[in-house]
């Protein structure tokens, strides 16, 4: 079986060697023997390029961003931009809405807290007079907790 000559061979032709393309192995060469000559000038234009890239970059969008403007202002359909604003005012108006609600909550809870507070306080006081005690302010320690099996004080 190994001895056995295959298809091609046996017809009288050679098997092709794959190789390189000319154009391939010269603009190879090329690009490397130009590297190898000026390979730092290369690397310093390259570093160059990227500075002035990076300089130049926010005028360049500034630049856009008017191209842009004034396109738009050209576009510019009053009805649209009526609607819009209308729409901004309505949500507005809708955001504050729910605020106020949400103080007007607020205020209420406060105002029962400061109620409560002043009924407390009345209270406190009438006790004091009928001479059932006034209620201390301090609040009470909280008993200790022993770490210790035997008090040493």
């Amino acid at each position: 079986m190994g001895d056995a000559p295959q298809g091609n061979q046996e017809q009288g032709q050679e098997v092709p060697v794959n190789q390189n393309p000319q154009f391939v192995t010269e603009t190879f060469s090329f690009v490397i023997e130009f590297l190898q000559q000026y390979g730092w000038f290369v690397l310093f234009g390259f570093v160059v390029l990227i500075y002035i890239k990076v300089k130049l970059d926010p005028h360049i969008r500034r630049v856009k961003k008017k191209a842009e403007d004034v396109i738009e202002q050209k576009k510019f359909d009053p009805d649209v931009a009526q609607r819009r604003m209308e729409q901004m005012e309505r949500s507005r108006q809708r955001l504050q809405e729910q605020h106020d609600a949400e103080a007007a909550r607020y205020a209420e809870k406060q105002r029962i807290k400061e109620e409560e507070k002043r009924k407390l306080k009345i209270e406190d006081w009438e006790n004091h007079q009928q001479g059932k005690g006034y209620r201390s302010k301090v609040k009470p320690e909280r008993k200790r907790k022993k770490y210790f099996k035997c008090d040493m004080i």
